[in-house]
């Protein structure tokens, strides 16, 4: 192994990931309809190359593992050495739910758009380690499957029960929950904050709820106590009860299925 190279790999890789936390700004600003796939081409152009000094450093160790749990734990340890210098807990709070969507929508991403062999397990470490550390509940998905269901990010839990019921992707239900979280939810800070909360942890309880047996019987539940009442009140123009419900939705399942 050539000492040099690999010491080079080691430092861009180490500085690097902390580089794609740190310095991807507000995630809420590429995370548009119109403007995800371009701000996630982006990111990934500046950072491939500390995503292949990763990999290039986990082709040459003899303990690659080892190296993916340095790599993770370094990555965990600066954030919350970033978060502590922060003095106040409200803000602490809004920049960690920052990290949490940056490590969701682009950094996890961006490593597995790769597809090198480091990238399953140093994600899946991450993930790990950073739930544990800041009691979070971060998920993680490839660039395609956001893509895929980035249209209707506040509505994963919504398609599945529609889904359920045999309803299509363009369904009278599906059409008014997109149309009230772009021209509602995201026109305020605190319905970009409920957007960000729900994307972090609404694929999660969809993949749950499906490995269930009942899964059928749950959405079923899932759309009498809270879905179809919060459709008939965005048709009466109670956009902020449709909202409170919503909200209740997602921490009981959240309690339910991710505790």
């Amino acid at each position: 192994m050539d000492v040099v190279v690999y010491g080079q790999y080691y430092n861009q890789a180490m500085q690097g990931i902390e580089d794609m936390l740190f310095q991807a700004g507000s995630p809420m600003i590429s995370f548009k309809k119109d403007k995800y796939p371009e701000g996630f081409q982006a990111y990934l152009r500046k950072y491939i190359e500390v995503i292949d000094a990763i990999e290039k450093v986990y082709e040459m160790e003899e303990k690659p593992q080892e190296w993916l749990e340095k790599l993770a734990e370094h990555l965990v340890n600066a954030a919350g050495e970033e978060l502590d210098r922060i003095p106040k807990k409200g803000k602490r709070s809004e920049k960690l739910i920052d990290f949490n969507m940056t490590l969701a929508v682009f950094l996890f991403p961006a490593i597995l758009e790769q597809k090198g062999q480091s990238a399953e397990p140093l994600t899946d470490l991450i993930v790990e380690k950073w739930n544990e550390a800041f009691k979070t509940s971060v998920g993680k998905a490839s660039y395609e499957k956001i893509e895929s269901g980035f249209h209707r990010k506040l509505c994963y839990i919504t398609t599945a029960v529609c889904e359920s019921q045999g309803k299509p992707d363009d369904c009278y239900e599906l059409q008014l929950l997109r149309d009230y979280r772009d021209h509602y939810l995201l026109s305020t800070e605190e319905g970009e904050a409920l957007v960000r909360e729900y994307y972090n942890i609404a694929p999660t309880i969809v993949n749950r709820i499906g490995r269930l047996t009942d899964s059928q019987a749950i959405y079923e539940e899932i759309w009498r106590a809270y879905l179809s009442p919060c459709v008939q009140m965005i048709e009466k123009g109670d956009e902020e009860g449709c909202k409170g419900l919503y909200m209740d939705m997602v921490y009981d399942l959240k309690g339910r299925y991710m505790a």
